[in-house]
């Protein structure tokens, strides 16, 4: 799972650099953070932001995790990303 994590991560930083998009100065959390956390949850969680937010902060992958709300507004922000995010990878 620790391999999986870090690829993942890695994969979704330079999608989002790739389709240039750019993230707000003042967040404490990167949005490939942000999506690693949501795909983590569902890979490993069945769904569970909670749970994967919780782990993801405890072995120290995202130690400057947000809080559950402000977590909910981001990934809120950001589902529309997914969709684009599958469809790059699928044509690779």
């Amino acid at each position: 799972m620790d391999d999986r994590i870090v690829v993942l991560f890695c994969l979704i930083d330079e999608f989002l650099h790739s389709i240039g998009h750019h993230e707000d100065r003042q967040c404490r959390l990167s949005d490939a953070e942000v999506l690693t956390t949501m795909l983590a949850a569902v890979l490993y969680f069945g769904g569970n932001f909670e749970r994967a937010r919780l782990l993801l902060q405890a072995e120290c992958y995202i130690p400057g995790m947000l809080s559950r709300s402000r977590f909910n507004r981001r990934s809120h922000r950001l589902h529309f990303l997914l969709p684009l995010l599958f469809a790059v990878l699928a044509e690779t």
